[in-house]
């Protein structure tokens, strides 16, 4: 019997490495283009710790993942004015010709992935998925 979690490192990793390949045309990872698509979804702003959650990554990852895309002014990070420890990034300008392809690519890829397999086996993935997210293990 293969195993099951061996198959879903190989599937994430499979995943990963074809986003990073298609994200590194322009100049960015995976993970920085899924970031302008959830700010782009979100309005252009978004508090950093969201995008923490968003993507299950430690704050001192995002935050150097954000200077990267500040050094390539595609974000700017300013203090709420509410709380000035929470962070809020906000979308730039030169960002916005990004959004296009990488809304374009995340969606595709999806219609691609549900294309092959029937409602009950998506939501029973589903279901595999979420428990294994939320620690059910």
């Amino acid at each position: 019997m293969e195993n099951f979690g061996r198959l879903l490192k190989l599937a994430n990793n499979s995943l990963s490495k074809e986003m990073n390949d298609f994200a590194s045309q322009y100049g960015l990872t995976g993970v920085q283009m899924s970031t302008l698509d959830l700010l782009a979804k979100s309005g252009g702003i978004l508090e950093q710790s969201l995008i923490e959650q968003e993507f299950n990554i430690k704050r001192s990852t995002t935050t150097v993942m954000l200077q990267r895309m500040e050094a390539k002014q595609l974000v700017e990070r300013l203090e709420a004015k509410d709380d000035k420890r929470k962070k809020l990034v906000k979308l730039l300008p030169k960002a916005q010709e990004l959004v296009g392809p990488a809304q374009t690519y995340i969606n595709d890829s999806e219609q691609k992935l549900r294309a092959n397999f029937s409602q009950a086996e998506l939501a029973a993935t589903k279901k595999v998925l979420t428990y294994l997210w939320k620690g059910g293990m």
